[in-house]
């Protein structure tokens, strides 16, 4: 996927080692704050959540994902991973390989309604 490359690329050159979940989730978070900021021309936080909620498909570095307005929820793909025995091991972090994917989708997810949002 060329935006996760980019991403994984840039990250490793900064900090000498690729990134792990976390980055990833603080990267795309505040990505996202940058786009809702550019979006409702503004810092205010409503101004910001209602530019996204208007605006609600993003792709910062893994794929399309989208928010749902009624719970402010994202969605996104899921990947299944295993975990490779010490053996298999490609370099120094090659520890995983993907053997799955569950696409994004709302009907996998209990609705607005069945939250008590609609």
């Amino acid at each position: 996927m060329p935006q996760a490359k980019r991403y994984v690329e840039a990250f490793t050159k900064q900090f000498k080692m690729p990134p792990d979940a976390y980055s990833g989730y603080g990267y795309n978070g505040i990505m996202e704050v940058a786009r809702g900021v550019e979006l409702a021309k503004s810092t205010e936080s409503d101004a910001v959540a209602n530019a996204l909620r208007k605006n609600r498909e993003y792709d910062h570095y893994k794929g399309k994902q989208w928010w749902r307005a009624c719970d402010n929820k994202s969605f996104q793909d899921l990947w299944i991973l295993k975990v490779r025995s010490p053996q298999q091991v490609k370099g120094e972090w090659g520890l995983f390989d993907v053997i799955g994917k569950v696409a994004a989708n709302e009907e996998l997810d209990r609705t607005c309604a069945e939250k008590g949002f609609a």
